[in-house]
């Protein structure tokens, strides 16, 4: 669980020694405050990076140091709600997509890049549905989307009891309420896959033990109106931005 938080005081050291910084703010347009992180050249296109769960935007730390990527985009990374120092949990995958929207609108001049990993790509997908006008790109990275191979574990519902949520961070609960509704939440958005239209890539790890690498394939099928390659990846696991960081780069520097 340590992996999914970081100080200030380590955020700070982490990027003591680079020649770029993010900048930290809130979005203002809704009751539930979302804190995003974002880079400094606002004449750019963005990218928009969207954590799974649990999670948070310095899964995405690497990015904001990357002067490969910061020479294209403006790179902006939410907290989604319920995490880090955003606001009040929202379980939907249709409210939390709402909550984001702003970030398209920053710019109204340039259509924004999607990148949404694991439980994200799911919000990512739904973004770009709703959002068509708006989305130029949409890259899903170990995409959780497949209501009919949602994966539980032996300790998945003892996590969730009453007794042990008392104990446990408020983004840990926060990720297993996620867990437990994302089943009916995926159904819901069964319709919207055929809305995409704009080009979108999809990662998928063979090793992956979080999902079933089966997901890939799934997204894969329900993208029958948008330009798509699928991308697979026998080797590796879920932890795709970091196992396979260089893959992500040239694939949104191609963009």
């Amino acid at each position: 669980m340590q992996s999914f938080k970081m100080s200030d005081t380590k955020i700070a050291n982490y990027y003591a020694n680079s020649p770029t910084k993010p900048s930290f703010a809130f979005s203002d347009i809704s009751k539930n405050k979302i804190h995003y992180v974002y880079s400094a050249d606002t004449t750019k296109p963005i990218l928009l990076l969207i954590h799974g769960a649990p999670g948070a935007w310095f899964v995405y730390k690497e990015f904001f140091k990357d002067s490969s990527l910061l020479s294209k985009y403006q790179i902006i990374a939410p907290d989604r709600a319920g995490y880090n120092k955003s606001g009040n949990k929202v379980i939907s995958i249709e409210q939390q997509a709402k909550l984001l929207k702003c970030f398209l609108k920053i710019h109204n001049h340039q259509k924004v890049s999607l990148l949404g990993r694991s439980y994200g790509a799911a919000i990512a997908a739904k973004l770009a549905a709703d959002n068509p006008e708006s989305v130029e790109s949409l890259v899903l990275i170990a995409p959780a989307c497949d209501p009919k191979k949602e994966k539980f574990w032996w300790f998945s519902k003892p996590v969730n009891s009453k007794f042990v949520r008392f104990f446990l961070p408020t983004y840990v609960n926060c990720a297993s309420d996620e867990k437990f509704a994302h089943h009916e939440e995926l159904i819901k958005i069964l319709p919207d896959w055929q809305k995409i239209k704009c080009p979108v890539t999809i990662l998928q790890g063979g090793k992956d033990w979080i999902i079933e690498p089966s997901n890939g394939h799934f997204v894969d099928s329900m993208l029958i109106n948008a330009p798509h390659r699928f991308i697979f990846l026998p080797k590796n696991g879920h932890l795709l931005t970091d196992e396979r960081y260089d893959l992500i780069r040239d694939i949104l520097l191609k963009r």
